[in-house]
């Protein structure tokens, strides 16, 4: 049998940035992907400047789309708009997560993909642990297991399948649209309006497919997903003159219980959640990513502790992550989804936006001068 200090299971950025960490500390570590990569991704694959900080890497330009967001521009439910300038990175996921992946073996992790979770027992002292590679079953130990596998926990569903509903809890659909337009490929557009997203704010911007720059649009809802992104991307054409072929639609759903108490969970014993497993995936800041790659971060460094002083992995965890926790639970209790109609989330904006704007400001100068592992995350 095969043995590893530590299994992670998913290979997008949480366990990528977990197995860098954990290897370049000398634990031998597997990260695995059950898909073929570079595997596609239904996401934003928009980040905040100190991403790249959490993560601990320069970004090549060519994991890059060939816009980088420089402005934010808000539409409110009234039809009014404000735009700011900020930058953010702007890459496509696919692209991405196989850099990540390179960067992890880069470290020295083992990476495996096409290769999928099929279960694990846990003992006083490992974890077994059960993998499906090329149609046979491998079987492994490990000390620690980790799963990193996205909105669809693998681990924490079969260790607690009542955080989950039977049905979607609510997705998102993109539309990529090659064609002219009066839009500005280096501002990201958000569109708050309780008819095209009841989560968060709907949105365009401009991403790089193969070498071609495409319009991406698109919302989420919890219910009637394909008539409200498609009432969008009416409004859109018709607003900015969007001409032009839709070759290519992604989206994807989850049925975790975003306004459970529970839904935030870190793991218990060997067994630790990272990113989205973990339920860190943040509706209301209508970004994961950061909190993704932190929590990996954070998770190797707590496994680097119990080996290296002598101290529980999982409390370490628990301490480390406290602050993400923490804001994560407060926006739960704070999103729009409680919200009925336009004129309350306009209001609510209204009374909001100044100390929500604030705050940002406030966090992106501290943020310049904290440690990686200790960067709040915005807004």
């Amino acid at each position: 049998m095969q043995t590893f200090d530590v299994i992670i299971i998913g290979g997008g950025i949480a366990g990528s940035v977990c197995a860098k960490f954990l290897s370049r500390n000398h634990i031998r570590t597997l990260l695995v992907e059950k898909c073929k990569t570079p595997r596609p991704k239904a996401c934003s694959g928009i980040q905040f400047a100190y991403f790249a900080r959490i993560v601990g890497e320069r970004f090549p330009a060519d994991r890059l789309c060939h816009h980088q967001l420089r402005k934010v521009e808000v539409h409110k439910p009234d039809g009014s708009s404000v735009r700011v300038p900020y930058f953010m990175y702007n890459f496509m996921r696919d692209v991405f997560d196989d850099y990540l992946n390179q960067v992890a073996q880069n470290n020295g992790a083992v990476f495996w993909d096409e290769c999928a979770y099929a279960g694990h027992e846990e003992t006083d002292d490992c974890v077994n642990v059960d993998l499906k590679l090329h149609g046979r079953i491998e079987s492994l130990s490990c000390s620690y297991l980790v799963d990193a596998s996205g909105l669809r926990p693998v681990i924490r569903r079969k260790l607690r399948p009542g955080d989950f509903r039977t049905t979607s809890s609510g997705g998102t659909i993109n539309y990529y649209i090659e064609g002219d337009s009066v839009l500005d490929p280096e501002t990201l557009y958000q569109f708050w309006n309780l008819d095209w997203n009841n989560q968060m704010f709907a949105w365009v911007y401009n991403k790089t497919v193969n070498g071609r720059d495409l319009w991406v649009v698109g919302s989420g809802y919890d219910r009637d997903l394909k008539m409200h992104c498609e009432s969008f991307l009416a409004f859109i054409r018709n607003k900015y003159a969007l001409h032009g072929r839709i070759v290519k639609t992604e989206g994807y759903s989850s049925n975790i219980e975003f306004d459970s108490s529970n839904r935030v969970w870190l793991g218990q014993g060997r067994i630790m959640m990272v990113g989205d497993a973990a339920g860190l995936v943040d509706v209301t800041r209508g970004v994961g990513m950061d909190a993704a790659a932190l929590s990996g971060r954070l998770a190797a460094k707590a496994i680097i502790a119990a080996r290296s002083k002598n101290r529980n992995a999982m409390d370490e965890y628990v301490k480390y992550t406290r602050k993400m926790v923490d804001q994560t639970r407060r926006n739960q209790s704070q999103g729009i989804n409680r919200l009925s109609t336009n004129e309350a989330l306009l209001e609510h904006m209204r009374t909001e936006m100044m100390s929500v704007s604030v705050r940002m400001a406030v966090n992106f100068v501290l943020n310049r001068f904290r440690q990686p592992e200790n960067i709040t995350l915005l807004p």
